[in-house]
């Protein structure tokens, strides 16, 4: 379902779909009231593997009986879904730049707007951050000053992926390989154990 699109509250897209579901996961929790729908047309509708109970928000022969079923701003959505066709069906994405094997027009009836809003989803993600350590592994309390021994590595600590806005696949592996070595050779070290 890549090929569909994200919309808000304001009928408008603000990410690119093809983005890494971390990313994408993000700029929905940010979306005005937590309202965000993925639109499908026929052709493309289904269930997330994920979430295949996920609530269908609104259905209609037309992106306008989406529209109102949605309560979103009156032509916001139709606006939306047309710019979003014409530059499909060229093969561009000049507003966020998807990538053009997933560009198609949604234009086989019925719509669907699937309910990707805080409340109708289901928790299908991680959370980052953490502890917030020094480059050696221990953690600093409130006032930035280090516990004595507590250490923290990998997805226990706020290391390199603290937000899932830059977030990508693999770099907690990263965070705690490089991270948990560098703790335990400050453990090692330690003249107080």
């Amino acid at each position: 379902m890549v090929k569909g699109i994200f919309v808000n509250k304001r009928g408008e897209r603000f990410i690119n779909e093809d983005a890494y579901h971390g990313r994408v996961g993000h700029y929905v929790l940010r979306q005005p009231e937590g309202k965000a729908w993925l639109l499908v047309d026929n052709e493309i509708f289904g269930r997330p593997v994920i979430q295949p109970d996920i609530e269908v928000a609104a259905v209609g022969e037309t992106w306008e009986e989406v529209e109102r079923e949605l309560d979103l701003p009156a032509g916001s959505l139709v606006r939306t879904v047309t710019e979003f066709n014409r530059h499909a069906a060229e093969g561009r994405d000049p507003l966020f730049h998807k990538a053009s094997n997933w560009l198609r027009p949604l234009t086989t009836a019925p719509f669907a707007a699937l309910s990707y809003c805080i409340g109708d989803l289901k928790a299908h993600a991680f959370t980052m951050g953490g502890l917030h350590t020094r480059p050696s592994g221990e953690v600093l309390d409130a006032d930035g000053q280090p516990i004595a021994g507590l250490f923290a590595a990998g997805r226990s600590a706020c290391g390199l992926p603290r937000w899932g806005e830059g977030y990508s696949s693999g770099m907690s592996l990263g965070d705690s390989t490089f991270f948990g070595r560098q703790a335990g050779l400050a453990v090692a070290t330690r003249q107080d154990t």
